[in-house]
């Protein structure tokens, strides 16, 4: 009875964000449920200007064990790792593929997705009530947890024809223009104009939209409150120097300064790429034909001679800028070695806010710690150099269910729904964020 309760409670939440009151009408003020927030933690930091500033993120995996490499290996690596991400999806379209017939009479629609990180269950909510309302059978096929593994079995299966008769897909930012070259998703009505330029241009392939953003992450950085500020972490090097300057005295549990994701797949990427624009480089000039890679130029192969110098030894005397259990961790484990109180600071996605502020709650004895979150060092000349993430929706093509799969695409991705996008990213919409504010982990005001 306990779980039919919370469904229900969760149902009438979501009803509220879909259907909110009409202007002029009141709604009583409720106390928050967990008590007063407590000046200076999570849910009290906001987050500014994470949406427009981010830069489209880089995804594709790097191969093999560089990371344990020497230094000038491990630049090279690095290099051949952007050298990837900016040149994988460019190559001549092979023909379309012939979607395999599914069972005559099969009016179920199938949306294939990686799981919900923030452990709200709100997209399969939304699912559940769009499926409700059309009186339509909705299956939600669970991906493998890695993003590469993701990629692997879409391509995989579209590919081979849609033998698993897909028709919706939720693709990271990252892969829409390789499935679109491809013919594997079918060109779509993004909806309105109103979202993010960044989200808004990672749905383009060839002059057409493929797909339409559902979501935006960026890159955050995250801290222990309790121990530092955000005041020396505006840019690589003043966070080098807080590091530098922290007592291990304070807090015999920290072992580094920084804890992030360099495990040899799509996060050392991302941080690659972060590396090389805090720096002041690119990754790739210009658009199209008049494209070119430039990671290879001086400030691009500083940023990146700067992330290998800044991992060093947790067991030695002095704090390391970047714990070297980073060359092991992706965004959960790394979470979980920041929240075992490992480190000083975390560089990760938002939906790790919501872990960190129930942490925070349950904090009991001499170990009571609180964090904040900011935005990633900055480049020394301004802006940004945090990679944009996040997630697209993109009809397959050939489906046999090809207008209900967009109708349930432009139900999941329109202002209703968007509303109820909370803890596991940004939304997509500008408009909707503009209203809200800033953004705030754990709150439904921001993501």
């Amino acid at each position: 009875m306990r779980g039919r309760s919370r469904g229900r409670h969760r149902r009438a939440a979501l009803g509220r964000r879909l259907h909110p009151p009409r202007p002029g009408t009141r709604r009583r003020a409720q106390p928050h449920r967990h008590g007063p927030r407590r000046r200076g933690g999570l849910s009290a930091v906001r987050i500014r200007g994470a949406g427009d500033g981010a830069r489209p993120g880089a995804g594709a995996a790097l191969r093999g064990r560089a990371a344990a490499r020497p230094r000038a290996r491990l630049v090279l690596a690095l290099v051949l790792c952007l050298l990837a991400a900016a040149c994988s999806w460019r190559h001549e379209d092979p023909p379309a593929p012939r979607s395999a017939a599914c069972r005559p009479g099969d009016d179920t629609l199938r949306i294939a997705t990686g799981g919900d990180l923030t452990g709200t269950d709100i997209r399969a909510l939304l699912i559940q009530h769009w499926a409700e309302e059309r009186k339509v059978p909705v299956r939600i096929v669970q991906l493998p947890d890695t993003a590469d593994g993701q990629r692997s079995q879409l391509v995989a299966s579209l590919q081979a024809g849609n033998p698993y008769c897909y028709d919706l897909v939720n693709l990271d930012v990252t892969w829409t223009a390789e499935f679109a070259a491809q013919r594997l998703i079918t060109p779509v009505d993004p909806g309105g104009d109103d979202f993010w330029p960044a989200a808004s241009k990672g749905v383009r392939y060839g002059g057409e939209s493929w797909a339409v953003p559902w979501n935006t992450d960026v890159g955050l950085l995250f801290y222990r409150a309790d121990l530092i500020g955000p005041g020396g972490l505006g840019t690589w090097d003043a966070l080098a120097e807080t590091v530098r300057t922290f007592r291990r005295e304070r807090d015999p549990r920290v072992r580094a300064g920084l804890l992030t994701q360099l495990r040899p797949y799509e996060g050392l990427t991302v941080n690659a790429a972060e590396a090389v624009w805090r720096a002041g480089g690119e990754i790739v000039s210009g658009e199209g034909e008049k494209a070119r890679v430039t990671v290879d130029e001086p400030a691009a192969t500083a940023g990146l001679l700067d992330l290998v110098k800044a991992v060093g030894d947790e067991d030695s005397p002095g704090l390391p800028v970047i714990g070297d259990s980073s060359r092991h961790l992706d965004e959960q484990s790394s979470l979980e070695r920041f929240l075992s109180g490992d480190a000083l600071m975390l560089r990760d996605w938002p939906f790790a806010a919501v872990q960190l502020a129930q942490a925070e709650k349950r904090g009991t004895g001499e170990y009571r710690p609180r964090y904040g979150v900011t935005q990633l060092p900055r480049p020394r000349t301004g802006g940004s150099a945090a990679a944009l993430g996040g997630q697209n929706l993109a009809v397959v093509a050939g489906s046999g269910h090809d207008a209900l799969a967009r109708d349930l695409l432009t139900y999941l991705t329109g202002a209703g729904a968007e509303r109820c996008l909370r803890d596991g990213g940004l939304r997509a919409r500008a408009a909707l964020r503009a209203r809200g504010g800033s953004a705030r982990p754990g709150s439904t005001s921001g993501g």
